[in-house]
């Protein structure tokens, strides 16, 4: 019989089990580096803007010259000049006096705020009407105001998305030094388990959690490498996990369908390292199995692809991201489930659900289907001591992506 833990007790030992994160680092081109961790903090070699610059066309103006202007009794200026775009801003203005300014482009000397094109009408004689008062610092970006010289732009463990990386595009970092990717390898285990591109014979079936689980710790930020499928033959499973140990920082494998397999996973893993747990107080993925070989983890996941994404999702995920010297922050919402969910396997549950608006709607899935992943946005946690949730009671969804 299976001595099992809690998801939270396992996921804890499994973070304090790691020694440390991967110090190895790469320094990559701002372009290659989306999605990866930072491996520094980064500071602002600059301001940003480097000027006072306006937001909006329009004319830069003293803010004080325009009070009290209305579309009745505008505030009459003269236009001193224009400042071109990306150039500096070589004229001052004096008392009454505008300059036209574009988008993006420097406010002259003297000018406090921008009134709108729309605010504003050009008459002859180099004459400009301004029909609506402009307070100090409007429609302006003051200098600095992205970011000062010697300023933290981005702390160490920062994954990269698009929008960091545009923050430092502004600020010209070309190259970055990041996090190396954690090198996770995947073995499939089973003897019924064929490759997706061959056609099934008698009880034969496509491995899909091979390809899935790779694609899950790309998708978490590591370097996955799949090593292919391994019959149910306990010195074969042996020679396969110690050979797929080597140079790697966690061992992923996806069970097979027989308690045989199961076993003999647990006994290649006591053979070649320490087993942590083997098993889950958790439907599904009860049968889940972690250890380490010379201080690398490895985890045996369950055969059935839905249970084996969800222990992943929720157990080595986060393992990922702490080899990879970040912290995971799951992103969850609330919703109302939309009818009555019993649950009283003495497990904590992990339902799939559908999001309608402010509804989560159960997906109700056989064991070994694939297909509902697909249909679902996320999970609900239910906990082992309750006997389920009432229609209509509030929950927090655990996304997906």
């Amino acid at each position: 019989m299976l001595q099992v833990l809690a998801l939270d007790e396992a996921r804890a030992l499994l973070l304090r089990k790691i020694k440390k994160a991967n110090k190895k680092t790469d320094r990559l081109a701002l372009p290659d580096a989306l999605g990866r961790i930072l491996a520094e903090d980064v500071k602002a070699n600059d301001d940003l803007p480097s000027f006072n610059r306006s937001a909006v066309d329009g004319f830069a103006v003293s803010a004080r010259d325009t009070f009290g202007a209305s579309a009745a009794l505008p505030a009459l200026l003269r236009l001193a000049g224009e400042v071109k775009m990306g150039e500096r801003a070589e004229l001052s203005l004096n008392a009454d006096e505008c300059a036209a300014v574009w988008t993006g482009g420097e406010l002259p000397h003297g000018a406090d705020a921008m009134v709108m094109l729309e605010d504003a009408e050009t008459l002859p004689g180099g004459l400009v009407a301004v029909e609506s008062p402009a307070a100090p610092g409007r429609h302006i970006v003051f200098r600095g105001d992205d970011g000062k010289e010697g300023e933290t732009l981005l702390c160490a463990s920062t994954r990269l998305s698009a929008r960091e990386i545009g923050l430092l595009a502004a600020f010209g970092v070309t190259q970055i030094e990041v996090r190396r990717r954690p090198r996770v390898h995947i073995l499939s285990t089973g003897d019924e388990l064929i490759d997706p591109a061959e056609t099934p014979q008698n009880a034969q079936i496509r491995d899909c959690n091979g390809p899935m689980l790779t694609a899950a710790c790309e998708q978490a930020g590591a370097d996955a490498r799949f090593l292919g499928r391994v019959p149910d033959d306990e010195q074969t499973l042996l020679n396969e996990m110690r050979s797929a140990a080597e140079n790697c920082d966690l061992l992923l494998l996806s069970g097979g369908s027989s308690a045989g397999a199961k076993d003999a996973a647990v006994r290649c893993l006591s053979s070649l390292g320490e087993v942590f747990f083997h098993g889950l107080a958790l439907k599904p993925g009860k049968p889940t199995l972690a250890g380490e070989i010379d201080e690398m983890p490895v985890i045996g996941l369950p055969g059935h692809p839905a249970a084996a994404y969800l222990v992943f999702h929720a157990m080595v995920r986060p393992l990922i991201f702490a080899l990879s010297g970040a912290m995971l922050q799951e992103r969850t919402t609330k919703a109302a489930l939309t009818e009555a969910v019993p649950s009283n396997h003495g497990r904590e549950e992990l339902l799939l659900v559908r999001l309608d608006g402010e509804q989560a709607i159960p997906i109700h899935a056989k064991s070994g289907l694939v297909s509902p992943m697909t249909q679902a946005d996320g999970y609900v946690r239910i906990p082992r001591e309750t006997e389920g949730l009432p229609k209509g009671a509030r929950v927090e969804v655990i996304l997906f992506d």
